[in-house]
């Protein structure tokens, strides 16, 4: 599996809203994701949440209908909040976010179905660019294993990614 994009392909605004965004069939709200690694797989780029700036989480967002797959929603999302392009390496199959439904899920379905969807893939990351569209608002990192996994604590969908990823788990 091997989806990549580069520096130029990149749009320097961030896409906002959820007119476009895609539904499971259950009514989960579709999103995608990457666990980017370092070369040596050491550590892994996170950003600070947009709501709050101490707070840290994988590069992520919503799945929209005018993209092909999942992997180029991913690819899209770590552009615009992290600011990294590069190439999915592998895909780290489907998480549910099983944390009640807010507001924003579909109305259909209120509380029987997950809020979320999550497809969730290894990046290795070819370019990392100093300015990007959320550079304005957010923070990114590179953390080691052990502080992504005390960092995401409250986040079990995003701590399930990066537990199938390949990141050295010593560290």
């Amino acid at each position: 599996m091997s989806s990549s994009s580069s520096a130029a392909d990149r749009a320097m605004t961030a896409r906002e809203g959820r007119d476009k965004q895609r539904y499971a069939a259950s009514g989960a709200r579709l999103v995608a994701g990457v666990v980017a690694l370092t070369p040596d797989k050491s550590h892994v780029l996170v950003v600070s949440s947009t709501q709050r700036q101490d707070k840290f989480v994988l590069p992520k967002g919503g799945y929209e209908t005018d993209e092909p797959t999942p992997q180029d929603a991913a690819i899209r999302e770590a552009w615009e909040e992290a600011g990294v392009v590069g190439k999915i390496t592998e895909s780290l199959g489907v998480i549910d976010d099983l944390r009640p439904p807010k507001l924003f899920a579909n109305p259909a379905k209120p509380a029987t179905h997950p809020r979320a969807e999550y497809h969730f893939f290894e990046m290795q990351v070819e370019d990392e660019l100093d300015v990007w569209p959320e550079s304005n608002k957010r923070i990114r990192k590179w953390i080691s294993y052990k502080e992504a996994v005390g960092g995401l604590i409250n986040r079990p969908e995003l701590l399930e990614a990066l537990k199938r990823s390949s990141i050295d788990r010593s560290l």
